[in-house]
């Protein structure tokens, strides 16, 4: 039991992880709406055949793309790029760490031989190659990749003597390291020696949490596996455990580990948040609702603990409690952005039909954002909503004035004009969104106001649409 309190501080503070985990959109239903709208291309404009990127210019875009997680794409233009420039090495590099990015070892293999003919000293081949090794789970050979390297590979042959409890030889590589991860690793040696009489599991569990905290997921379960078997009751192993699970998108597995904790002490927040979680993207609704509430009755500091709670709420149809919760964590937080008073005001308006409370959103929205063009089209848009025409006009007008170039309150004020049989000023605002917004939401729902009212005011085989004729 000692150890176990030894390592509290750090069991807390895991708490923070998982905020790294995924990234989450709260109510994707009401914040992207997919319209049907055909726009059609203008044909009287001179057209030319685009110019082909050269090498560089698809390296810049993949690297783009690979930054961004979109590896499907930043495979495509590395790929592109070692085509047009096949002496070149770097983009066969890149293609290789996208493809391990995604899993394909075997065409990451492929690209690193390639590689190998132009250059087979160069270390990044045999760091990739190392890397793909440790994604298989075969330390010994990663091992002996990153031997191949010379101070370049440093972080990661610092890295493997840790995992091999070479205590000395790791301490020493990562000093020389330059790379930042080596930090989380160098830190676990100092808090166990701050700790003269524990045990090597606590050493163990703290190089754990220190490879889950660099993303490497497969060093921290190979860690903390012999960690469990030798103490089952272990329950921050089993967090960290589930941690790793998780990130790597094996959500029962994060859930059964979990709840081996959980049975352990059901008391703790981090558990019950945990918990919360995997139910949540295992598609376990009520469960997670559950285990969102222990966390947060337990006072879990969690950030996004409400927002993930109320979109629990949403998926179970409990859109009351999903709005009440948002508004709840508004009216608390001062500092929140203006854009958090999108999703409760929607589902005021359009899921509950509480136009009361919806109203007292917008109105603290302005009270806290006076200057700002868009909390007054909110005003707008539930003035319009509850039926005061002449005051959403007026919120809409300010909006404009604020800025003239923000499309929303030009398709709330075509909304309006519709209201009041004034299609013609309609037709305007709705033509102005589209302007404004051509490509994006606003832009597409402004169209296809603006079609079917050309549709009410004339015949189907008249109508010019907006896109083919301004």
């Amino acid at each position: 039991m000692g150890v176990k309190k030894q390592l509290l501080a750090f069991a807390i503070a895991l708490g923070v992880l998982i905020l790294a985990i995924s990234a989450w959109v709260v109510f994707r239903e009401l914040r992207e709406q997919e319209v049907p709208v055909e726009l059609v291309v203008e044909t009287d404009l001179p057209t030319k055949t685009p110019r082909k990127k050269n090498s560089e210019e698809r390296l810049e875009a993949g690297e783009k793309f690979l930054a961004a997680d979109e590896f499907e794409k930043a495979a495509a233009e590395f790929a592109a790029a070692a085509t047009s420039n096949p002496s070149a090495i770097e983009p066969l590099l890149l293609l290789a760490e996208t493809q391990i990015r995604l899993r394909e070892f075997e065409k990451a293999r492929a690209n690193l031989a390639a590689a190998k003919q132009l250059d087979a000293t160069h270390p990044d081949i045999f760091i990739l190659e190392g890397i793909t090794f440790i994604r298989e789970e075969n330390f010994l050979e990663a091992e002996k990749s990153f031997a191949k390297t010379d101070e370049a590979g440093a972080f990661w042959q610092g890295a493997m003597a840790a995992f091999f409890d070479r205590t000395e030889e790791s301490e020493k590589l990562l000093a020389e390291a330059g790379d930042a991860r080596t930090a989380e690793i160098l830190d676990a040696y100092a808090e166990y020696e701050s700790f003269p009489d524990s045990p090597k599991t606590h050493l163990d569990t703290l190089l754990t949490r220190a490879f889950v905290k660099i993303k490497e997921y497969e060093l921290a379960l190979a860690k903390i596996g012999p960690v469990l078997e030798d103490d089952p009751d272990y329950r921050d192993a089993w967090l960290l455990t589930g941690y790793a699970q998780f990130a790597q998108r094996k959500f029962e597995l994060a859930k059964q580990s979990w709840q081996a904790a959980f049975a352990l002490d059901s008391a703790k927040p981090e558990t019950q948040y945990f918990l919360g979680l995997a139910n949540f993207e295992l598609g376990e609704f009520a469960e997670a609702e559950k285990f969102f509430l222990l966390a947060r009755e337990n006072r879990m500091q969690a950030t996004d603990l409400a927002e993930k709670l109320a979109e629990t709420y949403f998926q179970q149809g409990k859109y009351r409690a999903a709005a009440d919760l948002l508004a709840e964590q508004l009216a608390e937080n001062p500092e929140a952005a203006l854009e958090s008073f999108i999703t409760p005001i929607s589902l005021y308006l359009e899921k509950v039909g509480d136009g009361r409370n919806a109203w007292n959103l917008a109105n603290l929205a302005q009270q806290r954002f006076p200057e700002e063009a868009f909390a007054h089209n909110l005003a707008g848009w539930v003035s319009l909503a509850n039926g005061y025409l002449p005051e959403a006009k007026n919120y809409l007008e300010a909006s404009i004035r604020l800025n003239p170039q923000l499309p929303w309150p030009y398709f709330n004020l075509g909304r309006y004009f519709e209201k009041t049989e004034n299609r013609a000023s309609a037709l305007a605002a709705y033509h102005e969104a589209w302007k404004l917004d051509e490509s994006g939401a606003v832009g597409t729902l402004a169209a296809q106001n603006y079609n079917r009212l050309l549709d009410e005011i004339n015949p189907p085989e008249t109508k010019s649409n907006l896109t083919e004729n301004e």
